[in-house]
């Protein structure tokens, strides 16, 4: 139930009132008598019933508006809470909330705020008034999605709208109308005392009531009756209650100080500053929810005047005060119970003796008054200043075309011991922020001791892409880089350079900074829910390109070229009647034609060697150990019981006049399979009927060291329609190693190539901006490797994989077999294979003697140590033993979620080898290695030398025109009726040419132009990692100068730094 308060009342234990008692009854009863107190009781809740309700509430609350318009047009300040002390800081919402959750109200939700304290009535802090606090759920000036304003007073003084204006005429008006007013009803003596504060220690000791009684509407749609308040985090006693002295001479107090008071007019004010110059102030908003029935409910639980009885106040939200205010910025910051969200309102006010008629005149009032005091304000100079230099690049036109903007510019520099005033930067006159353009600023502002983080600010709808923004305090000398290259949205805030583990903040604004800054990234980063794609690495929501937060997109340059390329690509066929043609070649040199017509001079060249040589063993036994797809062939230990092949068959093709058990024994026998085909459907349309079989292959290993196949079976499953071929079957030898090479093509591009560097490569990324904060050194790390990930992704979805796509178009398995089968290979992937030289040795296919001229594994192997060695730097200088790994926890939730929803494990998958959490160093430095090697060195050898296999299509074709044979008398014709349409071919020739160029944008690995880390160590070992690469390229070219067909996919001149294509 809703009651007044009677004097014996005991309070929760949060609400720092300790033996206080309020004896405003006795002291009335005291002194007006038992009789006259109980018929003053009885009515002092009766109000008249105006003939004209509406009439009245206008009346009194247009005379309010004119007196708080008025005041704030002569003083240019509130008409009430005149002076005050502003903050900033965090406000996060409890992870285990007691009250019935809203969207706005939701557990775990971080909030930037602003808070001011103030005294209701009096500039004089030492006198007796009631103390303020206003909390802005948003770090602005004004609006903001919820202003929270509170009073000291577990109920209100007044409860309608002439009993307000009665209050503050008897608080203004001297002692004798304060008098009058208190001995008016009891009720009016209990609130006043439960108001007022004499001499309290600190603003930071109070506890504040929002004195208005809201409507809460959470998620479940039931409407309830809410009340707020903010109480000191660590339950602290509340100081300033008055004395037994003090509630018995209420009047003489308000307005007066006491002779021999020596405490500064702004004593509070100056206590809070000191507090927060040296550390936080903590507070606990808290809320009650009264299960409302408007049918039956009393109106007095809108009655401010009184308590609720047996409602316990639940925590709703932990505020953090960590940085002062200025105080020009503390005036310009202004409070409205308009700002509220959708789950709260008020109930509409009928009358002026309506118990909402006070929250129908603050709304009325509060808006227009700061309206008023934001166009007379005068702003006048801080006294005590220092100057910053403040040098801000817009990001270089080559990067960025649209870099540059006319918007307004604001900074705010934020320090151990408060923030800046907002700083415009520039000005109409000249063109400072066009891309490519450095300026430096001079501002003349507070000191903020150590500089922390610089927001910016941007007014207008001009986008602008900042690169570097260095800070310095001409007077201290303190210069700090603050990095941001990020398209700059209205509001940002940036970290200093320096790298930092959660665990080592020692300001709790930058640890709930960090929060603040996940949290916003999982409101735009969030994952798909796209159906089609169940049983895929987990992917961002976003059906194209354009829907992308903006800073993953690619930048505009980029864009274009990747467009143009595609569009300039494609209407060269268009034009040349390519595309819309089902029929084949008489002969396979003729489908150079079709590359001809638009290929460059330096790859004209390389594919017309191919031509040469295409059909022999040796070159099919070359291009899978250093072709497009090298990471098939596994060594033969035992041969499988499917795959009948023999001694006698074997024995010719044969070098070392060895057995063929002796030849596995000694590993010069190796195999492909591809029995991840088995299942997955074929493209079957009209006019447009592809095949591929599901082969193995058998590989050996001569004394000259070449690899050559020496027998294939088509499918996996031995009978007499499936024979295994061998190289004395002439045409059917050939038709068997193009059914090879077909296959081959589809486990590469949908396996090898887009599922496993590009697909599972964004079940990293996503987790990754979703968890790590831009500050923390591995996201620092790994940003520049996988930036674009979700950018070609997204487009390569549309494009690729989709119905219509060019996978359709292109692949044997198109029309729907390729999700399939991607899925499907999903299933069975294991993070072994994103360990390169793991991976090599379960192949066992690392040791150079028994597999020569293995350049893919040769060259990877040098890559993967310089990226480990690179890891391992890095990572040292900030991970100093296992106990920091397994306390990073942003860190730990990158890897659960990596492990939960990234590269999730659907039913029926098998592990991915995925942990759950990292427990050592080496574990972090090995996945970090396992990253940036498949981002840039994996996926370049497996995507950019496409155009020289796929080019001429006999050599890798896409699909195969006719089943695999199952009768070995074949002839040269059937050979040739196999190889694929001309519309066939030539779709993935369009794929291969460009999925093989590099951009004119392309940055190398080993090349970080963002410089996100700023300190020297970091710094020292890119340069050495640089040192490395050079070394390894040279090492590369010496031994390519011997080579009939250099190997050039892993030369780190020729890594990109991340996937981009």
């Amino acid at each position: 139930m809703a009651s007044d308060i009677p004097s014996s009342a005991k309070e929760d234990e949060e609400s720092g009132l300790g033996n206080w008692e309020n004896l405003g009854y006795e002291i009335f009863k005291t002194k007006l008598g038992e009789e006259v107190f109980e018929a003053k009781r009885k009515t002092q809740y009766q109000f008249p019933s105006p003939t004209f309700p509406s009439v009245g509430l206008s009346w009194n609350t247009g005379l309010l508006k004119v007196g708080f318009l008025a005041a704030a047009y002569k003083t240019t300040k509130r008409g009430s809470h005149k002076r005050g002390v502003g903050a900033a800081g965090y406000a996060k919402i409890v992870d285990n909330p007691q009250y019935p959750q809203d969207n706005f109200f939701r557990k775990g939700r971080i909030f930037e705020v602003r808070l001011r304290h103030a005294n209701v009535f009096f500039t004089d802090d030492t006198v007796a008034d009631g103390r303020s606090i206003s909390i802005k759920f948003e770090d602005a000036e004004s609006g903001g999605p919820f202003d929270l304003i509170c009073n000291t007073g577990r109920v209100g003084p007044f409860c309608t709208l002439p009993g307000s204006m009665a209050f503050g005429k008897g608080l203004k008006s001297g002692p004798e109308t304060a008098e009058e007013f208190c001995y008016q009803n009891p009720a009016n003596y209990l609130t006043t005392v439960e108001s007022l504060r004499r001499y309290p220690d600190s603003y930071a000791d109070l506890r504040y009531y929002a004195q208005v009684t809201y409507v809460y509407t959470p998620d479940d749609g039931r409407k309830r009756l809410a009340r707020f308040r903010v109480i000191p985090r660590d339950l602290r006693p509340e100081t300033g209650l008055l004395t037994e002295e003090d509630q018995k001479q209420l009047w003489h107090l308000i307005d007066k100080r006491r002779p021999d008071e020596t405490r500064s007019a702004t004593y509070l004010q100056d206590e809070y500053k000191k507090i927060l110059k040296e550390g936080e102030v903590q507070y606990t908003v808290q809320i009650q929810i009264h299960e409302w029935d408007p049918d039956t409910d009393s109106d007095t639980y809108f009655s401010v005047m009184h308590h609720w009885d047996n409602h316990p106040w639940m925590n709703l939200a932990h505020v953090t005060s960590a940085t002062l205010l200025s105080d020009l910025d503390t005036e310009k910051t202004s409070f409205a119970l308009n700002n509220r969200p959708d789950s709260l309102d008020f109930v509409k006010a009928k009358s002026q003796y309506d118990y909402n008629s006070i929250a129908h005149a603050r709304l009325a009032i509060y808006n227009a008054s700061s309206t008023v005091r934001y166009l007379t304000r005068k702003e006048t100079a801080p006294e005590n200043t220092t100057t910053y230099l403040v040098t801000l690049s817009t990001s270089s036109g080559r990067e960025r075309e649209t870099a540059g903007t006319d918007d307004d510019v604001f900074i705010t520099i934020i320090g151990t011991k408060g923030r800046t005033s907002r700083h415009q930067m520039g000005t109409d006159l000249y063109d400072d922020f066009d891309a490519g353009h450095t300026k430096i600023y001079n501002i003349e502002a507070e000191p903020v001791g150590e500089m922390l983080m610089l927001e910016i600010e941007r007014e207008g709808n001009d986008d602008w892409h900042v690169g570097m923004i260095r800070v310095v305090n001409a007077k201290t000398g303190e210069e700090v880089d603050f990095p941001c290259y990020r398209w700059v949205p209205n509001k940002l805030t940036l970290r200093s350079g320096k790298a930092m583990l959660p665990f080592q903040e020692t300001h709790e604004e930058l640890r709930l900074h960090r929060k603040f800054e996940i949290q916003q990234r999982q409101e735009v980063y969030t994952y798909t829910t796209n159906k089609i794609y169940d049983g895929f690495p987990g992917f961002i929501a976003a059906d194209e390109h354009a829907d992308l937060p903006r800073d993953v997109q690619f930048n505009d340059l980029k864009l274009h070229d990747f467009r143009y390329s595609a569009d300039s690509t494609k209407k060269k066929y268009r034009l040349a009647g390519l595309l819309e043609l089902f029929d084949t070649w008489d002969h396979p040199d003729k489908y150079v034609e079709i590359y001809e017509r638009f290929a460059d001079v330096e790859d004209l060249v390389m594919v017309r060697k191919l031509m040469g040589v295409w059909d022999k063993d040796e070159e099919f036994g070359r291009q899978f150990l250093n072709a497009i797809n090298p990471i098939q062939i596994r060594r033969c230990i035992k041969l499988p019981s499917h795959f009948p092949v023999t001694n006698g068959m074997m024995q010719k093709f044969m070098t070392r006049n060895k057995t063929l058990e002796e030849e596995i024994h000694d590993g010069h026998v190796y195999m492909i399979s591809y029995e991840a085909l088995e299942g997955i459907p074929r493209m079957n349309a009209w006019k447009d009927v592809r095949h591929v079989t599901e082969p193995i292959c058998l590989l050996y290993v001569r004394d000259s060291k070449e690899l050559v196949p020496i027998a294939i079976q088509l499918f996996q499953t031995p009978g007499e329609n499936n024979p295994i071929w061998t190289p004395d079957d002439n045409w059917g030898w050939q038709l068997a190693k193009l059914n090879v090479k077909a296959a081959d093509a589809q486990v590469h591009q949908l396996s090898t190539h887009l599922l496993k560097t590009h697909l599972i490569m964004e079940g990293f990324t996503v987790p990754m901006f979703r968890n790590l904060p831009a500050v923390h050194p591995v996201y620092k790390l790994l940003l520049p490797h996988l930036r674009h990930t979700m950018a070609i992704n997204t487009i390569g979805r549309v494009a690729l994989v989709a119905e219509g796509g060019t996978i359709d178009k292109s692949m044997a398995v198109g029309g729907g077999g390729h999700v399939t089968l991607m899925a499907k290979m999903y299933g069975k992937f294991h993070m072994i294979e994103y360990g390169f030289p793991e991976f090599l040795k379960k192949r066992e296919v690392d040791d150079a003697e028994k597999l020569p001229n293995y350049f893919y594994r040769d060259d990877g192997l040098l890559m993967w140590n310089a990226i480990s060695n690179f890891t391992t730097g890095m990572m040292s200088l900030y991970y100093h033993s296992d106990e920091h790994v397994q306390k990073d926890e942003e860190l730990q939730a990158w890897i659960k979620e990596v492990h939960t929803k990234g590269l999730k494990v659907w039913p029926g998958n098998e592990d991915h080898g995925v942990p759950a959490s990292l427990t050592t160093f080496q574990q972090l430095q090995h996945l970090l290695t396992c990253i940036i090697f498949n981002a840039s060195c994996q996926h370049a050898a497996v995507n950019f030398g496409q155009l020289h296999s796929y080019a001429f299509a006999p050599n890798c074709p896409t699909a195969m025109s006719t089943p695999g044979p199952t009768k070995k008398d074949v002839t040269y014709e059937e050979m040739v009726a196999g190889l694929p349409a001309k519309s066939v071919a030539t779709a993935g020739m369009v794929t291969a040419y460009l999925l093989s160029r590099f951009s004119d944008e392309e940055i190398w690995l080993g090349e970080y132009p963002d410089e996100l880390f700023t300190e020297d160590a970091p710094k020292e070992v890119m340069e050495q990692f640089r040192r490395e690469l050079k070394d390894i390229s040279l090492k590369i070219n010496e031994r390519n100068k011997t080579l009939e067909f250099p190997y050039i996919y892993l030369l780190p001149e020729r890594v990109p730094n991340s996937i981009a294509i």
